[in-house]
């Protein structure tokens, strides 16, 4: 696996202190990079949501079926 390409951004510095608060110790990417996983992970939930039509507590079960099911 090669490099990964990186782009400069300009984000709130109120929201990055916030975020450093919060999760101190960790770099300001792995701040930001962290904060677009749960986005996108989250938007990934309620695609499959929609798709499925599942109700919150179905949604829920299944995501803690999959959870244990990963577990050795």
């Amino acid at each position: 696996m090669g490099m990964a390409t990186t782009a400069n951004v300009e984000i709130d510095t109120t929201i990055l202190e916030r975020l450093r608060e919060r999760f101190p110790g960790r770099s300001d990417r792995e701040l930001l990079e962290a904060a677009a996983r749960i986005r996108l992970g989250r938007e990934a939930i309620t695609d499959a949501q929609t798709r499925a039509a599942l109700s919150d507590d179905e949604a829920i079960e299944l995501g803690v079926k999959a959870v244990h099911d990963s577990r050795p």
